[in-house]
């Protein structure tokens, strides 16, 4: 009896582990297909079972092929969430490209950075910061949340910004001071490599981002990937990269909604790398 008790008990174990909690998984597909990541694959957010199968977000890795894709590149990856994109990236620029991430919440990176560890080959063209690039050099309040796994950590913000939700889907989040940097700060001070292309996904500070790249923008003019939060950012957003010669257009995709959206800005006097 005592045994069948315990037989149960561990089975239960090992049934709440299959569902809940992370494990390694083989990507089957896409840009990283034969990489491992630590996914919870049972999880009910459907980003985890996206991620394992390679089509996650696979409108940006499509309009990067239309754009001649990005092998030898240096891209830039600003909201790195647990390195999905980043390693991808890392994929496709070969071994002469390079990828900087920028992910300010600290579960988040160090998912992350666990990721880089079982990926040693693509780890080796990845940087990563634990800065949210923004519009001032400095340090500023942080709303996070460390529930990696169900997707709540992806919706981690700057406390000024507008965030996509409303205030109660914040209400569990806590609060860290994280360093803010600018982009063009980290090429003054020799902190990256100059970026081909941008990957954005800041939860409502894309703006921010943009103005502290200003002369990164002018200078290199690089291609931008942005997930933009809100209807009013929309606006913003254009606006501002039209006075810099961007030309903005939405990838069409079924994750697209009446207040986010996906868009791919490339200036048309953008140099051949």
């Amino acid at each position: 009896m005592k045994k069948n008790l315990l037989h149960r008990w561990c089975s239960k174990l090992r049934a709440r582990k299959e569902t809940s909690g992370p494990d390694w998984v083989e990507v089957s597909a896409g840009p990283l297909r034969g990489h491992s990541l630590f996914l919870a694959s049972k999880s009910s957010a459907s980003w985890n079972r996206e991620m394992m199968e390679g089509g996650y977000d696979s409108f940006f890795f499509q309009a990067i092929r239309k754009l001649g894709g990005i092998e030898s590149s240096t891209i830039w990856d600003v909201g790195a969430h647990i390195g999905y994109h980043s390693l991808a990236f890392a994929s496709l620029v070969g071994l002469s490209g390079r990828v900087v991430a920028f992910e300010p919440n600290p579960y988040n990176l160090a998912r992350f950075r666990k990721n880089l560890e079982k990926n040693p080959a693509l780890a080796q063209r990845v940087t990563t910061f634990n800065y949210a690039l923004s519009d001032s050099d400095g340090e500023e309040t942080f709303i996070f949340s460390p529930e990696v796994d169900n997707g709540r950590s992806s919706g981690s913000h700057l406390d000024r910004i507008i965030p996509p939700e409303n205030a109660n889907a914040y209400r569990s989040f806590a609060q860290i001071q994280v360093r803010t940097i600018k982009a063009d700060t980290m090429i003054l001070d020799n902190l990256a490599p100059i970026p081909s292309a941008i990957k954005i996904d800041v939860e409502g500070a894309e703006q921010a981002v943009l103005k502290g790249s200003s002369e990164l923008l002018l200078s290199e003019k690089p291609i931008l990937f942005i997930e933009i939060h809100n209807i009013a950012m929309m606006f913003n957003v254009q606006k501002f990269l039209y006075r810099y010669g961007y030309e903005m257009s939405m990838i069409q995709t079924e994750h697209n909604s009446s207040s986010r959206g996906f868009f791919v800005a490339k200036h048309p006097g953008r140099k051949s790398d």
